[in-house]
């Protein structure tokens, strides 16, 4: 049976953490449409009990005037779940996920 994985118009997102990253913090990059609104609002929400989640920035590019918006996870990975939906959901154009030191901040 195949795995279901959820979208944007779920309600809330199932608690599905990434492993541990001591003195790390794992972040990902994602490119939107212009009109990013609902989909920054229902990553906020999702997200809004997860003291390790942090929203870094959110905006529209100058090039292209696509939305982007970055979050971090501080000392864990991005949630698997999280990184399937990005893969899966055709609003999001794209995606990077990065790691850098906390000593770096």
């Amino acid at each position: 049976m195949a795995n279901i994985v959820p979208s944007f118009n779920v309600t809330r997102l199932p608690q599905n953490r990434g492993g541990i990253l001591a003195g790390q913090t794992q972040g990902v990059y994602i490119t939107l449409p212009d009109d990013y609104q609902f989909i920054l609002n229902k990553i906020i929400g999702w997200f809004s009990e997860r003291v390790e989640v942090e929203l870094i920035d959110h905006g529209v590019s100058d090039k292209r005037g696509m939305g982007y918006i970055i979050l971090e996870w501080e000392e864990c990975e991005v949630d698997p779940l999280f990184l399937a939906i990005l893969r899966d959901e055709e609003s999001v154009a794209d995606y990077t996920v990065y790691t850098r030191d906390l000593e770096d901040l």
